[in-house]
């Protein structure tokens, strides 16, 4: 527990305030349980000797006021720890995303997203929620047990000496059933997480589904899938179930005794009914607290996965960067570059420069590695390549790769990617304002590309939201959006991969004539198989 709560303290200590608020609050609706047993009791005892009913409407009166007390207490405290939940979840998720987005290219990429998004924001979540309630029901369940165990005191010692012995016996139960609450809640989470990746993919490739008539194949894949989880499902359950019917166990024979131990004293004549009452509640109450001691063992079992499986994510290793700064880029040289991934080599031995002023195509047959040796010059695979490769001369480990993609470096994917937003948001990103040059740029291009029908309003954008697998777009419209953003940001090296594989002959004859307009400052690399492409004297080609 002190792991969990030490991960989760900076996110808590960013809340404080709230999380001051919503314990003081919850504390408070804990604690006044510990008031109608006793007026129930003390109602009781008077009833016994009381001529007439009229010394209820005390009794009634406060009755009623602690429960509208607690009814508007508990509306508070709710509401608010919702929104402590939200917010912390979502600073740990956001945290941990951003760690997935800085981790080594080479790690992180062949993690299936549906899965590692479904599980971090699982395990964000409950670690959360687990830590704002462990604090919560702590110091309410303490205050309990320490106010009860004062007043059982006084009313009947041999019942407190019961509760003492019950205490131990929840302990020496836990301690022997820890483990197995853990594996069985491990195998059922990442059991879980896999599941829900191949419940993702039926939605994500539907139109290949379709297509290739792949039916059967994918729910099979499901299937597969969904027997672990069940299996899991069961085996958590049921060491659940054990745990809980161990716990209901000696609740009952605790329950036993303190009919017979009560009724004994009623029938001596050393308890009234009232003080039974009292006694028999505050016993119940100070029963379940140390029930909740007992219980919260199973729970940090369970987080203590989430625990590990975050804290698992964040030892990826990190994407590291180097602190020069490049102002532009004059050149980028390879030296003797080669490259393998699962033990098959991808580049062999490469050695070329790449300088301002000239266009360069990169030529091979497909899965001859052209974009792996793009994403190795990009810095994708920092120190997993051999070989050297520098930028104006600069070993590329030792600059601010990152910054340099940022500002100097553009790149237009192979599969275009569109984000859920308008067009114009998906061709201007991060820009935060659009200068009036980056606008005469914008309408001069999507001039060049024939993209005005499609935009019908470049100024503010204001056609419907586009999704990334959205049909509204055609290959090449989306082939062109997404050459538009590159070519708009302006930067010192221009990477189009495979550019023309949507785009139809006049396009392609455009863009081949827009960018030998504006090579003298840039450094333009080309991706393709497409052997009529930009076939020019002046071009220089790489062969993979």
């Amino acid at each position: 527990m002190i792991k969990i709560y030490s991960y989760c303290k900076p996110y808590l200590q960013r809340y404080k305030k709230g999380l001051i608020i919503y314990i003081t609050l919850a504390t408070v609706l804990s604690a006044s349980a510990l008031i109608p047993p006793y007026i129930i009791g003390d109602f009781l005892d008077n009833l016994m000797i009381a001529d007439d009913i009229s010394f209820a409407l005390t009794h009634l009166l406060l009755f009623v006021c602690i429960s509208v007390a607690s009814v508007i207490i508990g509306y508070f405290s709710r509401m608010l720890l919702i929104k402590l939940q939200m917010n912390l979840g979502y600073s740990l998720n956001r945290d941990i995303i951003e760690i997935v987005q800085n981790a080594s290219y080479a790690l992180i990429s062949n993690q299936d997203a549906a899965y590692l998004n479904q599980r971090i924001n699982n395990d964000a979540k409950s670690l959360v929620t687990f830590c704002i309630s462990i604090i919560q029901n702590i110091l309410a369940n303490s205050i309990i047990v320490v106010i009860t165990v004062i007043l059982l005191l006084s009313f009947h010692t041999q019942l407190t000496i019961i509760l003492i012995a019950v205490a131990i016996v929840y302990f020496v139960i836990y301690y022997f059933y820890r483990k197995i609450l853990y594996e069985t809640n491990h195998t059922f989470m990442e059991a879980q997480s896999v599941f829900f990746g191949k419940l993702h993919e039926q939605i994500l490739y539907v139109k290949f589904i379709k297509l290739q008539s792949l039916y059967n194949l994918f729910i099979e894949r499901l299937n597969q899938s969904f027997l672990p989880l069940l299996s899991s499902a069961l085996k958590r359950q049921r060491a659940s179930y054990i745990f809980g019917s161990l716990d209901q166990l000696v609740y009952l024979i605790v329950q036993i005794v303190l009919f017979i131990i009560g009724g004994t004293a009623i029938i001596a004549g050393s308890l009234t009914v009232g003080r039974f009452i009292i006694v028999s509640s505050f016993f119940n109450l100070l029963l379940n607290s140390l029930r909740y001691f007992f219980s919260i063992g199973e729970a940090i079992q369970n987080n203590l996965v989430s625990y590990q499986r975050l804290r698992d994510i964040e030892d990826i290793k990190h994407e590291e960067d180097g602190c020069h700064i490049l102002s532009d880029i004059q050149y980028i040289r390879l030296s003797n570059l080669s490259f393998s991934y699962d033990k098959q080599k991808i580049i062999d031995d490469i050695s070329t420069t790449f300088e301002r002023g000239n266009i360069y195509i990169i030529r091979g047959a497909n899965g001859a590695g052209k974009s792996t040796f793009i994403e190795v010059i990009l810095g994708l695979h920092s120190y997993s390549f051999s070989g050297e490769i520098l930028y104006n001369g600069i070993e590329m480990n030792k600059i601010n790769i990152r910054d340099a993609r940022n500002r100097l470096i553009g790149i237009t994917e192979q599969e275009p990617i569109l984000l859920s937003d308008s067009l114009v948001n998906n061709i201007f990103l991060d820009e935060d304002r659009v200068s009036l040059e980056k606008e005469k740029m914008y309408k001069k291009l999507i001039k060049i590309f024939d993209l005005e029908g499609l935009i019908e309003n470049p100024t503010n954008g204001t056609l419907n939201e586009n999704h990334e697998q959205s049909n509204k777009l055609s290959g090449g419209e989306k082939q062109k959006i997404s050459i538009l953003r590159t070519l708009l940001k302006d930067p010192d090296v221009i990477i189009l991969d495979e550019p023309t594989s949507a785009l139809d002959d006049n396009s392609k004859s455009a863009l081949f004539q827009y960018i030998n307009t504006i090579k003298k400052d840039k450094i333009i690399i080309i991706v393709t198989h497409d052997a009529e492409f930009c076939f020019d004297d002046n071009i220089i080609e790489v062969l993979l």
